[in-house]
């Protein structure tokens, strides 16, 4: 079943100036489903627009990520529009996350990547 929102817990809303962290992911996956549940209960700190791609997903084909390799890796669509997969994109997710956001800083600075 596909669904998305807009995680507004932060306070901001789907009109604010600032756009949206954009999160690609396979809602038919338990296991993504338990990892993202866990992560929309979070207070965000930026917008986050969840994308469930296990059904159609025309914001897929609108940023050019073909769907095959979106369901083999995930994806994210930093608010700056960087598009980036795999380590990257969870680093991406999570800075827009509390908590989070100091783990993906030291990851980026200790040069960890490659152990996500």
């Amino acid at each position: 079943m596909m669904s998305h929102s807009i995680h507004t817990s932060s306070g901001l809303t789907q009109g604010s100036a600032l756009k949206p962290t954009i999160v690609f992911y396979d809602g038919a996956c338990p296991i993504c489903q338990k990892e993202i549940h866990h992560y929309r209960k979070l207070k965000s700190l930026k917008p986050i627009d969840w994308q469930d791609i296990s059904g159609h997903c025309p914001m897929l084909e609108q940023y050019g990520i073909d769907k095959e390799e979106a369901m083999k890796r995930f994806h994210v669509i930093a608010d700056n529009g960087v598009i980036s997969q795999g380590a990257e994109a969870f680093l991406a997710l999570w800075r827009a996350l509390p908590g989070y956001r100091h783990l993906a800083n030291i990851i980026e600075f200790c040069h960890l990547q490659g152990l996500l």
